[in-house]
């Protein structure tokens, strides 16, 4: 046991304050080793497959909202979310929060949900989500995307959706188990796979009224992460990044954990303004709520597979994904652990465009 210091200000000892520093250095070290050990042993290229391979698969038929396939990728989801050590929601049925989709054909959408209570401030969520439904089949889904892709096997009517959106739920999954491993979240950690977006955002549109807006420090939703803009080009970007200092942080983060890997700016702003890609996936509806809500993405909708049969899991680059990944997880930590806090939105900047 340290003694107190003496009353007249005099430092301490060199000896014991070497000692002191010695055992500081020592325990940050242990703590930085462990949490490379659990990124090392949770985000690989082989774990991430997987997932993407089940929800990819084509007995899923493409995870059209309302198919029991869907119903099926939704219960995946779920005992993923279980086995990371993550507990149903209050509110929900178990890890399921089931809602009816509106508009000319009403059908049954199926949100996943599950949630790691923070230590010391609980009522502060972060909030990590990516859509689990795709377009379906030829058959079943009511777009016209004849002129998608370009390699598509004759005779291939399966919508797979693997960059979209099982990429980003693989991410997910891989993150609830990251987090649920560490035990360190200050903040409560709420994961969410939504169903409903290919439709319009249903399923977010149902879910963004289930939290307090006040109490959502952030939402963090990822689309579409496993495939580059282009082979030179494979950052992740930020769509609405100029509308709060979020990007700003999460790069900050990344620069001083390996400046040499990730640099300054290893998020980038969107390279597709023209696509209103900010408006278009499940951040939307919490942004307006004037949360920080945006989507990490890898690639945007010129990518030669969108909304294509030929979206297979093949098609797929699982090293580029956990890069991203392991990026997603390294610098949101800063806000799962309490030590940053981005931004508020501006609605008005949201609804001008500016």
């Amino acid at each position: 046991m340290i003694g107190r210091l003496p009353r007249d200000g005099c430092t301490l000892n060199p000896i014991i304050l070497r000692l002191l520093v010695v055992t500081l250095c020592g325990l940050l070290a242990v703590n930085t080793t462990g949490q490379n050990f659990v990124i090392d042993s949770i985000i690989n290229p082989t774990s991430l497959r997987h997932v993407v391979e089940v929800l990819a698969s084509d007995s899923l038929q493409g995870r059209f909202t309302g198919t029991p396939q869907a119903q099926t990728a939704a219960s995946f989801i779920a005992e993923e979310f279980k086995k990371a050590g993550t507990t149903p929601v209050a509110g929900n049925d178990g890890y399921f929060m089931p809602f009816l989709t509106s508009g000319d054909s009403v059908k049954l959408g199926i949100n996943v949900m599950g949630g790691l209570k923070g230590t010391s401030k609980p009522d502060e969520v972060i909030i990590f989500c990516a859509h689990y439904d795709h377009v379906g089949t030829k058959s079943t889904n009511p777009f016209d995307f004849s002129k998608s892709g370009r390699s598509i096997r004759q005779g291939d009517t399966i919508y797979n959706g693997a960059n979209d959106n099982a990429s980003g739920v693989s991410a997910l999954i891989h993150l609830a188990r990251y987090f649920g491993q560490l035990k360190n979240n200050k903040r409560t950690i709420i994961f969410i796979a939504f169903s409903g977006e290919e439709l319009g955002l249903k399923g977010s549109l149902r879910t963004v009224s289930f939290f307090k807006s006040e109490q959502v420090i952030a939402v963090v939703n990822i689309e579409m992460i496993g495939r580059p803009i282009s082979k030179k080009r494979r950052q992740a970007f930020i769509t609405g990044s100029h509308l709060s200092d979020l990007q700003k942080l999460l790069n900050k983060k990344l620069f001083e954990a390996d400046k040499e890997f990730y640099g300054r700016k290893f998020f980038t702003t969107d390279p597709f303004p023209d696509e209103n890609l900010f408006v278009r996936s499940d951040n939307y509806w919490f942004a307006m709520k004037g949360i920080p809500s945006h989507t990490i993405m890898g690639c945007g909708p010129n990518d030669d597979y969108y909304h294509s049969p030929a979206d297979e899991t093949t098609t797929l680059d699982f090293t580029l994904m956990e890069r991203l990944v392991r990026a997603i997880a390294i610098s949101t930590s800063i806000f799962v652990e309490g030590t940053a806090t981005p931004s508020r939105l501006n609605t008005h900047r949201i609804n001008s465009g500016l």
